[in-house]
């Protein structure tokens, strides 16, 4: 399915703008992202260890957790990350309607809009789970998808130091959308190392950005 997305919708039919899994390559530059936060006693360590490095990122946010939680959205929209849409609960998204999808992505849409007063314009599918519905129903909007071009496989809530060594063995390239939850604080530790090294090779991190009209 992945590999139709990315030759067929990506490379023929929806430009980068449209759909993303990974960005321009002519800057060595990378896209950190995180899906499923905020969640408090992570985000805030996170925040921290991204101000180390002058390193700015996307937060894919669950808005069940904004909802709980619009300190942390405040702070992350203060200090000038970007907040996109990962759904309102996070349901598996081929087991649920068309209909229910477009509620699980306005619902935080508006949370979003309520606390920092900003449209969102980035969505991206729980568990990466995509169909031309919906992508089409996104471009209407004016929403963009966006998918990832590396995984940092977290969720197999391996010791933070395997998914440093997994980076290390498979290099990342420029324009890579990476993976990452926020929902655990091995992804700190991880960063800890592998954000250090990628700017000793000479990368630099940008946020991805809300297209406002």
């Amino acid at each position: 399915m992945l590999l139709k997305l990315k030759y067929l919708l990506r490379a023929i039919i929806l430009p980068d703008r449209l759909f993303l899994l990974s960005k321009t390559q002519k800057e060595k530059t990378l896209y950190l992202t995180f899906d499923d936060g905020p969640v408090p006693g992570v985000v805030e360590r996170l925040l921290d260890l991204l101000d180390k490095y002058q390193v700015k990122v996307t937060f894919f946010i669950l808005g069940s957790r904004a909802e709980k939680n619009p300190d942390l959205l405040h702070e992350i929209h203060k200090r000038a990350h970007t907040l996109a849409n990962h759904s309102y609960s996070h349901p598996e998204f081929h087991k649920i309607s068309h209909a229910e999808k477009m509620i699980e992505v306005e619902k935080t849409n508006l949370i979003i809009k309520q606390v920092t007063g900003e449209s969102c314009t980035l969505f991206r599918a729980p568990q990466g789970r995509w169909d031309m519905h919906l992508i089409f129903a996104l471009l209407l909007k004016k929403i963009t998808a966006v998918h990832w071009s590396r995984d940092s496989m977290d969720f197999l809530k391996e010791p933070a130091n395997k998914i440093a060594d997994r980076f290390l063995k498979h290099p990342v390239k420029s324009g890579d959308i990476i993976l990452f939850h926020d929902d655990h604080e091995r992804c700190i530790d991880a960063l800890d190392v592998l954000i250090p090294q990628w700017l000793a090779q000479g990368y630099s991190f940008s946020a991805l950005e809300n297209k406002h009209s």
